[in-house]
């Protein structure tokens, strides 16, 4: 199963309890003016400039934000960080966009996360089917 994420934050410490790592995936139904995240809002990797103002110079970076990632490879890269999850009583928190525009490709990391004992956390807006919702619960 593949998901397309856009970044992966390591030692974040206010998206849950104790040290984590952030899963930023792309795809939000939502277009919230003040969003976090406008970037994770189209679902598919796509191109982005970001604009950065220095000494009245504009300099502008073009990039391509999100990639595609196999559930597998996602966890392996995940585990790079257990030690600073079992020293602080951290883990991995999904965040977006909105998460469960992805719910297959979701379920599918979490539950490799909850085999390795590693805990999570959705960061959702709550805009999503119930059945979904549910299965995460």
């Amino acid at each position: 199963m593949k998901g397309v994420i856009f970044e992966i934050r390591r030692f974040t410490v206010h998206d849950g309890p104790g040290i984590r790592t952030t899963v930023f995936m792309k795809g939000c139904p939502l277009s919230c003016w003040w969003c976090h995240n406008p970037e994770g809002q189209f679902p598919q990797p796509e191109p982005w400039t970001r604009t950065e103002k220095l000494d009245g110079k504009v300099f502008e970076k073009q990039m391509i934000i999100g990639q595609e990632w196999i559930a597998s490879d996602l966890m392996t890269e995940i585990l790079k960080d257990r030690v600073f999850f079992d020293e602080s009583g951290g883990g991995v928190t999904f965040s977006g966009g909105e998460p469960l525009m992805q719910p297959a490709f979701l379920m599918e990391i979490l539950s490799l996360c909850h085999k390795h004992g590693i805990h999570t956390a959705v960061d959702t807006s709550g805009f999503s089917p119930t059945e979904d919702l549910m299965k995460i619960a």
